[in-house]
């Protein structure tokens, strides 16, 4: 996976957090396929932040 700079990190969880509060102010206006595809988008966005943080945090410990 290409590595991502904070900025990017930060924008990714800012999306992340959108899609999660959509979900929870329409769910009842979102079909199954809707909710698939944010599912989808949610686990690749957080997980991409994820690795970032866990990468950062190994940077900082072995200094």
């Amino acid at each position: 996976m290409k590595e991502i700079t904070l900025h990017e990190a930060a924008e990714r969880a800012h999306q992340t957090e959108i899609i999660c509060r959509l979900l929870e102010v329409y769910p009842d206006k979102l079909n199954d396929g809707d909710i698939s595809a944010l599912a989808g988008l949610l686990a690749k966005l957080s997980g991409s932040v994820a690795l970032w943080l866990i990468d950062e945090r190994a940077e900082r410990y072995e200094k």
